[in-house]
């Protein structure tokens, strides 16, 4: 479980998501104001009052505060509408006008000049799932007809932290839309309700809550030196928490994830971790630094594969781990 809340970052990719993106004074994309506005005049169309309150209350400024309204106010947002929540222009329609709105499978699926699915994955470069920072979250473009020069364009799913089953205002909410692998997304997470007060083990964090990588790291412990040096495999991995008021949470996410299920059956990885670090000494690290002018960082993902700084962490797999097994065999290295 990773934080991939970015100073400043965060907030102007949520500002061009809402408003559109600008090059030259001239618009290039038009934001999701705009395209549920649109939607708004589209699908409220009876002359029930209901419906009519409904399409005056989603204004410009209303719609723009439920796109971009933080994840801790989200919910208060959501009680404002939610007596909408079963009106319908007809009714044998098949969805809600809240969810013909506020649609996601026609932001992901639109492909035009609008803000949508690809465009906000792209941009938010969240290479590898923050729930588990075990799977691959990356985007492109597929050219599979070339004869038509048209693009697949793939990219990773968005896990609704609000489900938008039940909370359908949320559904398009720019901080209600994670970025991870299809195992979180469908296996563990599902449509499960972090506000949910029946079942509290579902008050997980929210990968855009500010804090800091480091306020749990995962420990190993073999039974024996010959673990050590690959000569057995018996190392059982174990996960060590900051007396902080943030290990509660962080503690139900892990374990609602399966992090340490699914990371123990990773030996082998775990495995070659220890041994490059005990094979490739301190010196050797060295050595190459001042022979090709690198820097540690450089060094390091040359070994392992993966990045050191906390900041980068969600770009590659394992990079939690990695660091953690690392920063465990220098620590003892220096007692």
């Amino acid at each position: 479980m990773l934080s991939i809340y970015q100073k400043d970052i965060v907030e102007k990719i949520c500002k061009e998501y809402c408003d559109g993106v600008e090059e030259n004074g001239k618009t290039i994309k038009t934001g999701m104001i705009f395209w549920v506005k649109k939607r708004v005049d589209k699908f409220c169309t009876s002359r029930n009052i209901e419906v009519k309150k409904l399409k005056s209350e989603l204004s410009i400024i209303k719609i723009k505060e439920i796109l971009e309204t933080k994840y801790f106010e989200q919910i208060d947002i959501w009680n404002e509408f939610k007596s909408y929540e079963e009106l319908k222009n007809r009714p044998k329609d098949s969805k809600t006008i809240l969810q013909n709105i506020f649609d996601y499978e026609a932001f992901r699926a639109h492909k035009s000049k609008i803000i949508n699915g690809y465009w906000l994955a792209e941009e938010l470069g969240i290479d590898c799932c923050p729930y588990c920072n075990r799977n691959y979250t990356m985007s492109h473009k597929h050219k599979y007809d070339l004869a038509k020069k048209e693009n697949k364009y793939v990219f990773p799913s968005f896990d609704h932290f609000y489900p938008k089953e039940k909370y359908p205002l949320l559904a398009l909410s720019f901080y209600n839309l994670i970025p991870c692998c299809t195992l979180c997304n469908s296996d563990y997470k599902g449509a499960k309700d972090p506000n949910d007060i029946i079942e509290p083990d579902y008050n997980i964090f929210h990968p855009y809550t500010e804090f800091e990588n480091n306020h749990f790291s995962f420990d190993f412990i073999p039974e024996k030196y010959e673990d050590l040096v690959g000569k057995s495999k018996k190392i059982d991995l174990k996960i060590n928490y900051k007396n902080n008021l943030v290990n509660t949470n962080l503690e139900k996410s892990i374990k609602f994830f399966g992090i340490l299920e699914n990371y123990s059956n990773h030996r082998d990885m775990i495995q070659d971790i220890i041994d490059k670090k005990i094979t490739f000494s301190d010196r050797y690290l060295s050595i190459i630094q001042s022979t090709y002018g690198l820097d540690f960082q450089t060094t390091y993902k040359m070994l392992f594969e993966t990045h050191y700084d906390d900041d980068k962490l969600s770009k590659l797999p394992f990079s939690k781990l990695k660091k953690d097994i690392y920063d465990k065999l220098e620590e003892a290295r220096k007692k």
